[in-house]
């Protein structure tokens, strides 16, 4: 039994080491574990804590640049706002007496050289004819036209071309009143600025009143005028009827030039008319068709003579080509019974254009012919004065729909006369 006990004993002893290093083990194999898992629970919540810090900075950097946007925002505001109210009152001005206004200038210009054979002319020429366009409401308009060119003399000729009011009475009727374009024939209304006309020149019977034209340019009086459309678009007419101061001659001469009559002072009016019918639709592949009649007459001297006159034109354009041709007849009655003053006029004009060539700067050109002349009878049936030709070839270069620049070269065949030649370039510009 004591044997027993002293082997428990010495066993005892051997084993205490033993297991007390096995513990110490486990608690150091612990101890690690859980340091590691400290460590990583540090490194996890510092990694959350930078994924914090950077986006609160990036949400502080959004926050600055709206910031700076807001601030330039309110700024731009603050600076049209200021321009807002620097420029409302004059207009407020305005509209206090003038109502709804709008006022635009417009126009044309035109330099010119010019080159004839028997007048020994080779100058330079410049012409300027602003537009002033003023609405006063929806339904009145004022426009108006200057004429300035250079003189012989060195100074600028200023000529009031038109200026009248416009009121619109309904979709179908215009009332137009003050000084205004004659509305005879096409040329005199529609073609005649520079930027439209294709050739330099004028035709022959629609030259200015101081160059021999047949017909007045302008008259002072009232109109009413409008256009009612009829069938599919494009098919229609267009109408005016008017009332004038009428007609004025430089003289009682047979061929007497015209005078622009601002003021009547023969107490006799001037009555005119024109209608103007486009029988085809746009939707036709036939192209464009105009055809117009137009009449103008009035006594023209105190002793109750009248002038009159009566015209009509067409215009016909298909694709690249365009025709416009214009006749007119005008009849003067004359102090004396055996005197007649019998005029008559006409031209045609044809154009292409050069677009479907589709050569750079080829397919911007456009070519021209026209050929015009005037009959002018004199004291009797059997005498008459010279019968003026005029053939007109023209190249045109569009340099935009409203900037084009223009070569013309003329040959007039006067009957009893030697044949004039002339030379002109133009460049127009439409504003």
């Amino acid at each position: 039994m004591r044997t027993r006990v002293i082997l428990l004993a010495i066993v005892t002893l051997v084993a205490m080491p033993i297991f007390a290093r096995s513990i110490w083990a486990d608690d150091g194999r612990s101890e690690v574990q859980r340091l590691r898992q400290e460590v990583r629970r540090l490194r996890d919540e510092a990694e959350r804590n930078r994924q914090r810090m950077e986006d609160v900075e990036r949400k502080l950097e959004q926050l600055e640049s709206k910031q700076q946007t807001t601030t330039q925002e309110v700024q731009e505001k603050v600076a049209t706002e200021v321009a807002k109210q620097a420029t409302e009152a004059p207009r407020r001005y305005l509209e206090r007496y003038w109502g709804d206004n709008r006022f635009v200038i417009t126009g044309y210009g035109a330099g010119s050289f010019e080159w004839r054979r028997n007048e020994n002319t080779n100058t330079f020429l410049a012409t300027m004819a602003p537009i002033f366009l003023f609405r006063v409401t929806d339904r009145v308009l004022f426009e108006g036209e200057l004429e300035l060119a250079l003189t012989d003399g060195g100074g600028t000729d200023v000529n009031l071309e038109y200026a009248q009011a416009d009121v619109f009475l309904n979709d179908y009727m215009t009332f137009v009143g003050g000084k205004f374009l004659l509305p005879f024939g096409e040329f005199i209304q529609q073609l005649h600025p520079a930027w439209i006309n294709k050739l330099v020149s004028f035709p022959l019977p629609y030259r200015e009143n101081e160059e021999g034209g047949l017909i007045p340019f302008s008259d002072v009086g009232v109109q009413l005028r409008g256009g009612v459309p009829f069938g599919p678009e494009g098919v229609g007419i267009d109408y005016t009827a008017y009332v004038s101061n009428g007609p004025r001659f430089e003289s009682e001469e047979v061929g007497a030039l015209f005078q622009t009559n601002n003021v009547d002072d023969n107490k006799g009016k001037g009555f005119g008319a024109r209608l103007a019918v486009y029988p085809l639709p746009i939707a036709s592949s036939l192209g464009r068709l105009k055809v117009g009649a137009s009449t103008y007459d009035g006594k023209w001297d105190g002793d109750h003579l009248w002038f009159t006159s009566w015209g009509v034109d067409t215009a016909y354009q298909l694709a690249e080509i365009e025709f416009r041709g214009e006749y007119l007849q005008t009849r003067r009655e004359m102090p004396e019974d055996i005197r007649r003053d019998l005029r008559e006029g006409w031209y045609a004009q044809v154009a292409y254009k050069l677009a479907r060539l589709q050569v750079p700067h080829v397919n911007r050109m456009e070519l021209i012919a026209r050929y015009s002349g005037v009959n002018q009878r004199a004291v009797t049936n059997e005498e008459l004065l010279p019968h003026p030709r005029q053939v007109a070839l023209g190249l045109d270069y569009w340099v935009t729909p409203s900037v084009v620049a223009k070569l013309e070269y003329d040959r007039e065949l006067p009957r009893d006369a030697k044949n004039d030649h002339a030379v002109r370039a133009q460049i127009a510009v439409g504003f």
